[in-house]
C-alpha cells in the first residue's frame, strides 16, 4: 500500500481508508470500557484530592474493571490483545 499522497484528493482518500480501517476498533466494547475506566480513575483522583470518601468507590470501580475484563476475555466476548 502506497501511503504517500501527492495531491489533496489522494490525501483525503488515504485518510478515509484509515478511518474505515480503524472504525471497528473505535466501535468495540473494549475501547469504551477503557475510556470509562480512564474517566473513573480521573474522577477518583479528583475526589481523593478533595478529600471525599466516594473516591474509594471510584477506585473500586476501576479495579472491578480488571475483573470484568478478565471475565469477558475468559468467556471469549473480548479478544485477547496482542495475540
Amino acid at each position: 500500500m502506497n501511503s504517500e499522497a501527492t495531491t489533496f484528493r489522494e490525501a483525503i482518500a488515504l485518510v478515509l481508508r484509515a478511518c474505515r480501517a480503524a472504525l471497528p476498533f473505535f466501535l468495540s466494547i473494549e475501547t469504551w470500557l477503557m475510556v470509562a475506566v480512564a474517566a473513573v480513575t480521573v474522577g477518583g483522583f479528583w475526589l481523593a484530592f478533595m478529600g471525599d470518601l466516594r473516591s474509594l468507590v471510584a477506585f473500586g470501580a476501576a479495579v472491578g474493571y480488571l475483573a470484568l475484563r478478565s471475565m469477558l476475555h475468559a468467556r471469549r466476548i473480548l479478544g485477547w490483545p496482542f495475540l
